[in-house]
């Protein structure tokens, strides 16, 4: 009959921990390394992780977290965009018009409770071969401070719409398949 070591129990105790931690860490760090090639990695890190299903994602749930938070972003800039727009008095209402309108259309497109991220990536690129530029500073006076908003550059709609470009792009998608879908925080959250 064998007789155990306290020692040894011990020991496996500890491995057991250690192991256990090294997993902890490993899916916070699948968000880090998701983000580390996106135009802004410190600001995706905040946005992913402040959904928790974010903890356990994959590559393809990470993305979807992503759509999900920019249809929650670009939904917010879009509203700040057209109440802006009733303030311009000269001709550069047009400009606001137009920058409302992409935003609107990114809001409608993202906003589905399902997300398909082929659709999202044919979007993206149709944004792109258009050049859509997701800021609506051109729109402002000149000579009138730029303010820091979801419509300014390197806002947050433009920051959320680059991240969410970069990690789609890196999921293989196959039509016809969809994951459940992943409920992303709101703007306010991060």
């Amino acid at each position: 009959m064998a007789t155990r070591c306290p020692s040894t129990r011990a020991l496996s105790l500890s491995l057991l921990f250690l192991g256990t931690a090294s997993l902890v860490d490993a899916t916070g760090g699948n968000v880090k390394a998701a983000c580390a090639d996106t135009p802004y990695p410190e600001y995706c890190v905040t946005v992913l992780s402040a959904c928790p299903a974010s903890k356990s994602a994959d590559a393809p749930a990470l993305a979807e977290i992503a759509v999900h938070a920019a249809a929650n972003t670009s939904t917010k800039a879009a509203t700040l965009a057209r109440s802006e727009e009733k303030g311009i008095k000269d001709g550069m209402w047009w400009c606001m018009d137009h920058c409302a309108a992409d935003i609107e259309d990114a809001a409608a497109r993202l906003s589905h409770h399902n997300v398909r991220l082929a659709d999202v990536r044919s979007f993206i690129a149709r944004t792109e071969s258009d050049s859509v530029v997701w800021n609506c500073d051109e729109c402002r006076q000149e000579g009138a401070s730029k303010k820091n908003d979801l419509l300014s550059k390197d806002g947050d709609l433009e920051k959320i719409m680059g991240v969410m470009s970069a990690l789609v792009k890196r999921v293989r998608v196959t039509k016809g398949t969809t994951a459940p879908p992943v409920k992303a925080p709101t703007p306010s959250t991060y």
